[in-house]
């Protein structure tokens, strides 16, 4: 794993522009650091080195020195894409992966995307061509950010190191700011600069002569579904995902994986005990004490159950808050999942055992683990009807003061389909956006989730409603909130995290099963249980869903509680003309009060201070 950065430009720059990026991302790669300039192109690497530790340096050339790369990530296939390259008369001189994108680019050009299997964010230069091409993952595991004035191009793996550019603006996105408040991330490809850009998963850009062009270039296909039995399917997903994990193994650096004590993480441990042939090490942080939210006895068992070599960070829920400050340098733009906190710790007692750790992010978006799934299939038994686009019902409820628009099914029969279920997180409803913030905030917000939602749902080829809400998860949730949380808070202690069930071909592979094999009445991930009880201990496999929570409430009243009050303060956050006069005191006095419980909220806003003290201090709307 590794931090990429540079730029195109005809422009002249000064001569520390390049090493002051990519030394913003020294992080990514502690193992090594190497610069390409040569005519327009700038790029820069820094490199943590997991394959062929002793070659592949980076930026690497091609044998004529014509094409040279920057690379982000592992390309899982590298091997038999070797293979595949040398019957076409390609001479390799390393041992690793990065080389073959080198020489698939000259075989094959961007349809080389086509044949890779791995997660990745690269840039390509081709000096004869005088074409830059840059290229994002399937699901979007690697980040890649960049900005366009229409004369430089400048991109990197991390918002900071495009920032430090002298060609871009760091003129805040308003309605990015809006999208925060609402979700608690900001979804690509916005971020909270108007000039920086994310690449969205499954995109690649082409620079060419100076035209720049952007597409997408895989999407799952839910058409084709497989008619297979109970058993067949469970037979044919154990193959399949053990086929994901053992894709993962490939590291000439010891792995371990994270054991949150649930199912997910659980079963790749377990399976990649099972490939292996020998104990694995797993990691898992708990909270000492009584603390609900801990399930560290729960990850214990596991471990015990497949023989591993065990590491937990058991800490005191205050502890936590020691890393706070690191959050906020760690995410680049405000970021409001509470669970960034507890990754980081454990992220850094991983690094001190091993280089690489698998995860389980991305099976509840993948086999529907979400209780949101079946009550929104529950409900749109009636929404369906009463929302139907004849039905005057629609047109009344939006004319319904905000909070009554907050409840579930008002709002979902308020809006059409694609719009009725935007994604998991929901700090403040769009329904309550005009009654608290500014005017001259709200007046400029053009856009909220509900759009973004509506944009993935009609572009997934599903018939089936179930396979579109997961889809939308998959497209909004899971790479803006889920994937960016670890990447950023393992890549912040140089580890790499690998993620089984978002390899894109297993993707593939669980888009063609029946969503009823996936959400079976009110039981999520049916099928992946089923598989997973051949590896795991009953009571593990059927617990009740549950998400490492923090104690907010008990902090926002105890040891934040100060905190939270100079954050709302007239001169922190309330003189940023993002929120009416006391809107922000009324928040804090019903939380305290005990009328409502809004942790989530002050918790997500206490960040966003956080946010413009440490990088945008004077910003305030006009």
């Amino acid at each position: 794993m590794c931090g990429i950065s540079g730029f195109w430009t005809r422009r002249h720059f000064a001569a520390d522009v390049l090493p002051a990026m990519t030394r913003l991302l020294a992080h990514r790669g502690p193992d090594a650091e190497g610069f390409f300039e040569r005519g327009p192109v700038h790029l820069g690497h820094r490199r943590l080195a997991v394959i062929d530790p002793a070659g592949s340096h980076q930026p690497l050339l091609s044998a004529d020195g014509k094409i040279a790369l920057v690379f982000n990530g592992e390309i899982y296939n590298f091997r038999a894409l070797r293979a595949e390259l040398q019957e076409r008369g390609c001479r390799f001189a390393t041992a690793g992966d990065s080389e073959v994108l080198l020489h698939a680019w000259r075989i094959y050009g961007p349809a080389m995307l086509e044949k890779l299997r791995g997660m990745f964010a690269f840039a390509l230069w081709d000096e004869d061509k005088q074409s830059l091409f840059l290229a994002r993952d399937h699901i979007g595991v690697k980040p890649l950010h960049y900005a366009w004035d229409g004369t430089t191009l400048v991109f990197a793996s991390e918002i900071k190191a495009v920032r430090v550019h002298p060609a871009v603006s760091r003129d805040i996105d308003v309605g990015a700011l809006g999208l925060y408040l609402e979700c608690q991330f900001i979804p690509a490809p916005g971020t909270i600069y108007r000039a920086i850009r994310k690449l969205e998963a499954a995109h690649a850009i082409l620079l060419e002569n100076g035209v720049l062009k952007q597409w997408r270039y895989w999407s799952p296909d839910y058409r084709h579904k497989q008619t297979l039995s109970d058993d067949e399917a469970v037979a044919a997903l154990d193959r399949e995902l053990r086929a994901s994990v053992e894709a993962m193994l490939v590291a000439d650096v010891p792995l371990g994986a994270f054991v949150s004590g649930g199912v997910d993480s659980s079963l790749i441990a377990a399976i990649m005990t099972s490939l292996r042939q020998q104990p694995v090490e797993t990691f898992n942080l708990g909270f000492l004490g009584d603390v609900a939210g801990s399930e560290h006895r729960q990850a214990e068992q596991v471990a015990r159950h497949i023989g591993a070599r065990h590491h937990a960070l058991m800490i005191a829920p205050a502890d936590v808050l020691t890393a706070y400050d690191e959050w906020i340098d760690v995410f680049d733009e405000p970021f409001g999942d509470q669970a960034a906190l507890p990754t980081l710790l454990l992220a850094k007692l991983t690094r001190r055992h091993v280089t690489v750790t698998l995860t389980g992010e991305g099976a509840d978006e993948v086999f529907g683990g979400y209780s949101n799934y079946w009550k929104r299939v529950r409900d749109e038994r009636l929404t369906g009807i009463l929302g139907h686009r004849l039905s005057p019902l629609p047109w009344l409820l939006r004319r319904l003061p905000a909070q009554l628009r907050k409840d579930r099914l008002l709002r979902a029969l308020s809006e059409p389909l694609n719009r009725r279920y935007r994604t998991i997180p929901n700090v403040f409803d769009a329904s309550s956006h005009q009654a608290l913030f500014h005017p001259r905030f709200f007046g400029q917000l053009d856009a909220d989730l509900g759009d973004y939602a509506a944009r993935h749902f009609d572009e997934c080829n599903a018939t089936n409603y179930v396979d579109k809400l997961m889809h939308v998860d998959s497209s909004l949730w899971l790479p803006d909130d889920l994937l960016v949380k670890v990447d950023r808070a393992t890549m912040r202690h140089s580890l790499e995290a690998r993620v089984p069930y978002l390899d894109h071909r297993f993707v593939e592979f669980c888009a063609t099963l029946d969503p009823a094999l996936k959400v079976r009445g009110r039981t999520g991930k049916w099928l992946l249980k089923r598989v997973a009880e051949k590896y795991l201990p009953h009571d593990i496999v059927h617990r009740g869903k549950q998400g490492f929570v923090m104690p907010l409430s008990e902090w926002i009243d105890g040891a934040l509680k100060g905190e939270i009050e100079r954050t709302l303060d007239a001169q922190a956050l309330g003189r940023r003309g993002l929120f009416r006069p006391q809107a922000l005191q009324r928040l804090l006095a019903e939380h305290q009060r005990g009328r409502r419980n809004h942790a989530g909220r002050l918790w997500a806003l206490m960040a966003l201070e956080r946010w413009f003290v440490r990088h945008e201090p004077d910003f305030r709307l006009a």
